[in-house]
């Protein structure tokens, strides 16, 4: 099979798996019960079913985070099978638990492998503009430091500064914090003390907007994108580094040698 057709049917499984997957956890949840009741604050409500639920009755916390929609289910997978872990959503009851923890089993190496091919690919292209660009920089070394740096300003530029600024705006954050948020997801720190998408335009009268729903999706892209920016980095430096193990050391013992073959009929004619 074609490396690119593969890869492109690896990122459609992971789509069709988050979406599976963040149905399941958006059923086994019980919010909805809570959420949408017809009286009353739906913010409180929610946070005293936490309180109710777990038997915390300290729980004083601001408490946006419940799946108010199948969309932010989909966007608690997403900070799951990423690593990235916001803390903005949290499984509660056992069987959540345990269906994230299995999630998370398949969809972690899953993202990983992905990741790993895009960042070969991205490497590859940034390889030959290096050979072809930067012939005039002495040395090996020299050359791949450049390298690494022009694209840390690419990555700065294009994967922190802009998407920062468009957090920035959707959010009512300020532009250092629009940066610190798309830097902690893209090096899947996730501190959780920014999360986009709890204070989006009309989503707290109705989580179902579909551009709030698109938003989530375009999130997700924007994360793989990073993610792949921060692997083709790990590609470029790994390729210049010493290999982590010595050389000559093996991870098995060698086997012996095997014996040599005798040609058919030579052992009979030198008993003759």
């Amino acid at each position: 099979m074609d490396h690119n057709v593969r890869l492109v049917l690896l990122v459609v499984l992971l789509f069709v798996y988050l979406f599976i997957c963040a149905g399941m956890f958006h059923a086994l949840e019980p919010w909805v019960d809570a959420w949408w009741l017809k009286d009353g604050n739906k913010t409180d409500a929610a946070r005293e079913f936490f309180r109710n639920y777990t038997e915390n009755r300290n729980a004083t916390a601001p408490f946006p985070i419940v799946p108010r929609s199948y969309f932010e289910s989909f966007f608690y997978m997403v900070s799951v099978i990423t690593t990235i872990g916001y803390g903005h959503i949290v499984p509660v009851t056992t069987f959540a638990k345990v269906f994230t923890a299995v999630c998370a089993n398949f969809g972690i190496p899953l993202v990983i492998y992905i990741l790993a091919i895009f960042g070969s690919k991205v490497s590859d292209l940034v390889l030959a503009g290096e050979d072809h660009f930067l012939r005039g920089v002495p040395g090996p070394y020299g050359r791949r430091t450049v390298t690494v740096m022009l694209v840390e300003l690419f990555g700065l530029f294009f994967i922190l500064m802009i998407p920062g600024a468009i957090f920035a705006q959707l959010e009512d954050w300020s532009f250092g914090d629009g940066m610190w948020y798309a830097f902690v997801s893209v090096t899947t720190i996730g501190f959780g003390d920014l999360v986009s998408g709890q204070r989006y335009a009309g989503v707290e009268t109705d989580p179902n907007l579909p551009a709030f729903n698109f938003y989530i999706l375009c999130k997700f892209c924007y994360i793989l994108v990073g993610m792949t920016w921060v692997a083709t980095l790990w590609y470029l430096i790994a390729d210049v580094l010493p290999p982590v193990r010595p050389e000559g050391q093996q991870v098995q013992k060698e086997e012996d040698p095997e014996p040599e073959q005798v040609p058919s009929g030579t052992l009979l004619a030198n008993q003759a």
